[in-house]
């Protein structure tokens, strides 16, 4: 699968769908960039690493969550913890506009010389400030997961998830993950379809002003529809205490 290197962006298509006790189903769209973290210094002026800007990616919400560590640096210190030979490493992720952000999922592709897919590392965040990481080597197809950390209040903990990545063409990214409960039942099913557009000053600058509340609308969106479940009675669960970021694999 070989993915676009250069810094580029696109609307991703979101769907979730509900399939346990309660179902419900809602899709929305929302502002994604894909950067090359080996190639931070050519973005244009209006997005930065690590400091404030119409758009910005701060290393304190990513990776280590340290200001003064780099997310190259911790893409490079997992390579060589997990032996994976790699080129370079594109992160796609919904940027922060204006310093705020709302980021359930993040992807650092591992890319080899020809662009090609060799590693996935999906980082996973929740409201309450938690982050876990999951590691898919070379293979990316139904990649299943023991569920590590509170994600909803009404989705159990004791679940598995089941995440497959596909790349079309270049120009197009897709995840799509399954979600089952102890039983083997599928409880829940979310997908992603980024298609992505190379970066420039003109069509970035565009990008910017045309998803401004792209991050606040997709978080509304996703309480309203927990009020939604809430409102019909879904089963809830409480949250789970704080956990520390760790890493899984596959």
């Amino acid at each position: 699968m070989e993915l676009i290197p250069h810094h580029s962006f696109g609307q991703g298509y979101i769907i979730h769908k509900r399939t346990w006790d309660t179902e419900n189903f809602f899709q929305y769209n929302a502002p994604y960039l894909s950067l090359n973290l080996n190639d931070s210094r050519s973005l244009p002026w209006f997005i930065s690493f690590n400091k404030f800007n119409c758009l910005s990616i701060f290393y304190r919400q990513h990776g280590y969550r340290q200001k003064q560590n780099s997310l190259l640096q911790f893409a490079t210190d997992l390579a060589k913890k997990y032996q994976i030979d790699f080129h370079q490493v594109n992160l796609i992720t919904i940027p922060s506009f204006f310093g705020y952000s709302f980021n359930p999922i993040s992807f650092y592709l591992f890319l080899d010389h020809n662009n090609q897919l060799v590693s996935i590392l999906y980082e996973v965040k929740n409201t309450f400030g938690d982050q876990v990481h999951y590691l898919s080597l070379k293979d990316f197809n139904q990649k299943k997961f023991k569920k590590n950390m509170y994600v909803s209040p009404f989705i159990q903990m004791d679940c598995t998830y089941k995440i497959t990545v596909k790349i079309p063409d270049p120009h197009r990214f897709q995840c799509f993950i399954n979600q089952f409960d102890e039983n083997e039942n599928q409880i829940f099913y979310a997908s992603i379809d980024l298609p992505l557009t190379e970066l420039t000053a003109y069509k970035g600058f565009l990008f910017f002003f045309s998803n401004i509340f792209g991050s606040l609308k997709a978080i509304i969106l996703i309480h309203f529809q927990a009020m939604k479940l809430y409102m019909k009675k879904s089963h809830f669960f409480k949250y789970s205490k704080r956990i520390k970021d760790k890493l899984y694999l596959d």
